[in-house]
């Protein structure tokens, strides 16, 4: 698909890559593409974590009951499947901006779905120490742990960096040439290439060239490389001593004071030659002893909690959610229990996942075992019941309350954030000791 001279550039081994990247590959990754089993285990892990997405799962299935993804899998292996142009799409964020996503038609978005898995092996060989988003093990708790680990954070200095539309920015020449190259030859590499070197998007329902989608934010795969393409900076920086962790677009350089001028403008400048550019409203230094905030958690004084846009950012939604339920309440004549339980039942989405014992992944299981304490939820607790008491009444005044009391929240469905707290640390505790301690990867301070 491509001419000879860019496939050359495209798999030549980065100056600052590891040994992993200039070691050939035994066997490829994606054999057993053509079986049953990794599709049927990728359709599964998607059926648990978006229940309600019917349709999607729907169509899914489809494919493998007609045979589709055999097809499909066996085209890849040959090295010549062509996966049509994705849908480029805009999101609404809180602060009023928009999100550029993209999203694949569904044989190919489960295509990259199977790919994903099998090769988070190779990610998680590959992957700094120092940055393990998206991989196993790889969460918040992770990315602290790095940092929390240095026993002279006090005495440091944060410098927090954002990477303005990390995903769609990435230059993907530059980011084959980083990549392992059991990723970039062989059936992968020119899935890869077909994928990411292809220029068409669908925008409004007419096909469109577009060179600058990088590796498209919304679609299966682009999240591992994102993580993988700054791995030499992730272990430049550690090298200097800093105090040291990335969360995908997220960075977090921790250094004394005299030090640190020079760590970010190596991060920059670094940045800066690989056509990234850094989100300054995101942006923020502390000297050692201040707060400072990092996906979305405040760290002070040793302690870990919520980051104040964390706050907004629920408050906002769940002011959003309410106005629009009181429209439609408005519209509709629907009952007040009938607008509460709505409220709670898009509410509870968000912040536990749908259906709760299946959800692996929420707002709540991302920061709450994190926490130190409680206290933070309290008040999101208040505004949540105070927003949902608007939705049915219209109304944010003291007598709401005892018009609508606690116990109709608690019957249309609300439960308490700082409740949910503190089940969570009551089963941490139940837990065997080595299961609810072992580490979530290697350490590099180890």
């Amino acid at each position: 698909m491509l001419n000879r001279s860019l496939k050359a550039d495209v798999v030549r081994t980065s100056e600052c890559g590891n040994a992993a990247s200039k070691r050939p590959p035994s066997r490829s990754p994606l054999l057993g593409l053509t079986d049953d089993e990794p599709w049927l285990a990728a359709i599964e892990t998607f059926r648990t974590r978006n229940p309600r997405r019917v349709q999607r799962i729907d169509a899914y299935e489809t494919l493998l009951a007609d045979g589709t993804h055999r097809r499909v899998g066996a085209a890849v292996l040959d090295g010549r499947y062509q996966p049509a142009p994705p849908n480029e799409a805009w999101l609404n964020k809180v602060d009023g901006r928009k999100k550029r996503v993209f999203q694949y038609e569904p044989v190919d978005e489960l295509l990259f779905r199977v790919v994903n898995r099998m090769l988070q092996p190779i990610a998680e060989e590959a992957a700094s120490l120092w940055c393990r988003s998206f991989l196993p093990g790889g969460g918040a708790r992770a990315a602290f742990r790095v940092v929390t680990a240095d026993a002279d954070l006090a005495s440091k200095a944060a410098l927090r960096l954002d990477v303005r539309d990390y995903f769609n920015s990435i230059d993907v020449v530059d980011l084959l040439a980083r990549l392992p190259g059991s990723l970039t030859s062989g059936a992968v590499g020119e899935l890869l290439q077909r994928s990411l070197f292809d220029p068409r998007v669908i925008r409004g329902g007419v096909v469109v060239d577009d060179t600058r989608k990088g590796v498209m934010a919304g679609t299966p795969l682009a999240p591992l490389l994102a993580t993988l393409y700054l791995s030499d900076l992730d272990r430049e920086v550690a090298s200097s001593g800093a105090t040291y962790s990335r969360y995908s677009d997220d960075v977090l350089v921790l250094a004394p004071p005299n030090e640190l001028a020079a760590l970010e403008s190596l991060v920059r400048t670094r940045l800066n030659e690989r056509g990234l550019e850094v989100n300054e409203g995101k942006t923020s230094l502390a000297a050692p002893g201040e707060p400072w905030d990092f996906l979305g958690f405040r760290y002070s004084a040793g302690r870990i909690s919520l980051a104040a846009i964390t706050e907004h950012k629920l408050k906002a939604r769940s002011t959003r959610l309410a106005r629009g339920l009181l429209r439609w309440r408005e519209q509709t004549g629907a009952s007040r229990e009938r607008t509460l339980r709505a409220f709670f039942r898009r509410t509870n989405r968000r912040l536990y996942g749908v259906p709760l014992e299946r959800a692996d992944f929420s707002w709540a299981t991302w920061f709450l075992p994190m926490l130190d304490t409680p206290d933070p939820l309290s008040g999101l607790d208040h505004h949540v019941q105070r927003e949902a008491r608007y939705a049915a009444t219209g109304r944010r005044n003291p007598r709401t309350r005892s018009e609508i009391p606690y116990r109709d929240l608690t019957d249309a469905g609300h439960r308490p954030l700082v409740s949910a707290y503190w089940d969570m640390q009551t089963a941490r505790r139940a837990r065997p000791p080595l299961e609810r301690d072992r580490p979530a990867t290697r350490h590099p301070f180890h």
